[in-house]
């Protein structure tokens, strides 16, 4: 079945003159997979990144990779042993520059694989919408491509910032519920295009193959385009609820929280047809939203697990959400920011989180419980800008 048209639309945006541009084109999926032979469920995200590709649309620039400065007469002070070699830059720091695809495992076992191109290397097509690269394919309903890394190429090129492996990928995912909303602000644009969506196919990673199966996929993609990422990146997720007052699965519910976006985070949701939208980007008036995470206290039945929380009410809703990982569960990696200078995005994530979620709508001066759901299978990040070593 095809998406949306409107939401494709949106999908699109940052992929229009793409040498004009500078800042971050993010695209992401995340989804569960279920081994072949052994049937242990892992997680997965399958992700494009274009970093400044207006910089250097010919040539991948990568900002940690080691660049030395020194020209043929600085050389020679050097010969010399004069004293004008002890003033010398030897190492040139630059804005990075690159289209990248990523393909990682997230839980027990967390590592990822990337590959580097220039914006060149980038086909683009509008209608229907398709972006090749290199080896690697995305479309309107579809994603497929391949990524390999040997030992030696991840030891001589430490600036890749993953690790050797091998995976291949084949997938149709459908758009169950999406949001256009998001965040809109004047330097960036983050939206949930598949809170809840559904994928099937198959992918190979590091020699084990894995069956994607529709149904317990619990898929998400979203996109992000800005001239950066925000200070602080806060992120919970997911399509995974069942309902505590019923007993049954909430099929079509599902729920996103992006942030932090004007010191708040962005609120989006369906639980079976009510919808509610609280975006950053509208008046300080329409909610009020607390969020936080942190480490369980010492001692306590949860103290090996982080704690993500967060509370939104407006004059309709309370929504009370409070999710756990375990930290042996989460993945650290880092993302280079467009700014250069070894600035980076230091991102913790798992996709393992447990909780529940409780939804009320006001009545007068009473709260009517709408819904008091388990969560399961939680997309957790939190992240923030660090200075990169130089």
């Amino acid at each position: 079945m095809a998406n949306n048209v409107k939401t494709i639309n949106y999908i699109k945006r940052g992929f229009k003159n793409p040498k004009k541009r500078t800042g971050i084109n993010w695209w992401r999926f995340i989804f569960t997979a279920i081994e072949e032979h052994s049937g242990v469920e892992k997680s997965f995200f399958i992700e494009f990144e274009a970093v400044n590709p207006a910089l250097s649309p010919s040539n991948p620039l990568l900002g940690f990779k080691p660049r030395v400065k020194i020209s043929e007469d600085d050389l020679q002070y050097v010969l010399a042993g004069t004293a004008s070699a002890h003033n010398l830059e030897t190492e040139a720091i630059v804005r990075p520059s690159y289209c990248s695809v990523r393909v990682g495992m997230v839980g027990k076992e967390s590592k990822q694989l990337c590959h580097y191109h220039s914006q060149h290397d980038c086909i683009v097509k509008s209608n229907p919408f398709q972006l090749r690269v290199g080896k690697c394919f995305f479309d309107e309903g579809h994603i497929s491509g391949e990524v390999e890394l040997t030992e030696s190429e991840v030891k001589e090129h430490p600036e890749y910032l993953c690790a050797a492996g091998y995976s291949k990928w084949n997938i149709e995912y459908q758009l169950k519920t999406s949001f256009i909303e998001g965040y809109k602000g004047n330097k960036s644009l983050w939206f949930p295009c598949g809170c809840l969506a559904k994928f099937s196919g198959s992918m190979i990673f590091d020699g084990i193959t894995y069956i994607i199966d529709e149904k317990h996929s619990y898929g998400y993609t979203d996109r992000y385009i800005g001239k950066n990422f925000p200070a602080r990146w806060f992120h919970i997720s997911s399509s995974n609820l069942t309902s505590n007052i019923s007993g049954k699965l909430l099929f079509d519910s599902s729920f996103s929280v992006q942030g932090e976006f004007n010191n708040r985070v962005s609120f989006l949701g369906t639980f079976e047809g009510n919808e509610i939208c609280l975006t950053a980007d509208s008046g300080k008036n329409k909610y009020s939203c607390v969020w936080d995470c942190i480490q369980s206290p010492e001692g306590s039945e949860d103290e090996d697990k982080l704690h993500w929380s967060v509370s939104v009410h407006n004059k309709t809703y309370v929504i009370d959400v409070d999710i756990y990982c375990d930290v042996k569960d989460l993945y650290n990696r880092l993302l280079e920011l467009p700014e250069g200078e070894r600035k980076v995005m230091n991102l913790i994530e798992g996709f393992s989180g447990t909780g529940e979620i409780k939804l009320y709508k006001k009545n007068k001066k009473t709260l009517e419980q709408i819904e008091f759901a388990k969560i399961a299978k939680a997309v957790c990040e939190f992240g923030q800008s660090e200075d990169g070593e130089i």
